[in-house]
């Protein structure tokens, strides 16, 4: 990462961390998701991770759920500023249940040779011929399945933003693909820009355990 780029990234920072503070804490705990710790810090389930976020601060630490105490590791810059900014952003809007392509998002169509670049095709490229895999990586991050493409699964990538992972898987005459869909309302709750990290980040650790347990 460039000087620049990491300044862009701490100034972004900063300023989600502004935001924030800006939020009631008694809001945000009504509309995220995020589950109470104390007076002044929440829990918030992301991409398969438990994080502890204190408030007005804006801190975000890794959470180990079964120990109940805080975990080493650094979060990652572009984690931290996700989660400050969907518990700034977050409604209270219901999930429709109607899903929708990356496309369909408020500028989808400027962002989707990124989005499937890095989200779609290392999907199908890590579980096109792993179904197995697939499925179970699915189920540790609480995932539902849905009657879609070969195989499928609705995962809370943050408390109220699911996204529906759809495999269909290689065979003899096609290769394997993936697609990743939204429920209708998530651009009330994210940018598209932000949405977009979401699932690549999600995807990220779905490639990572499979790395690691193949």
């Amino acid at each position: 990462m460039t000087q620049e780029i990491a300044k862009k990234f701490r100034d972004a920072l900063a300023h989600s961390k502004g935001e924030f503070a800006k939020r009631s804490f008694n809001k945000i705990l009504e509309l995220s998701g995020g589950t109470p710790h104390d007076q002044n810090s929440l829990i918030v389930f992301y991409a398969g991770d438990h994080y502890l976020v204190r408030y007005p601060e804006g801190d975000v630490v890794f959470w180990d759920e079964e120990k109940g105490k805080v975990k080493e590791g650094t979060v990652e810059i572009t984690t931290h500023i996700l989660i400050l900014q969907y518990l700034t952003e977050v409604c209270g809007v219901q999930p429709t249940g109607r899903w929708i392509s990356f496309r369909e998002l408020p500028g989808g169509n400027n962002h989707f040779g990124t989005f499937k670049l890095e989200a779609m095709e290392p999907l199908a490229q890590h579980f096109g011929n792993s179904p197995e895999k697939f499925s179970e990586i699915c189920q540790i991050l609480k995932g539902r399945k849905l009657d879609m493409g070969d195989l499928a699964y609705a995962i809370p990538a943050l408390p109220k933003l699911e996204v529906a992972l759809v495999l269909w898987l290689a065979d003899e005459e096609f290769p394997a693909q993936a697609n990743v869909l939204y429920d209708a309302n998530a651009s009330q709750h994210l940018n598209t820009e932000a949405l977009e990290v979401m699932v690549i980040n999600l995807v990220e650790k779905m490639v990572a355990w499979v790395k690691e347990h193949s």
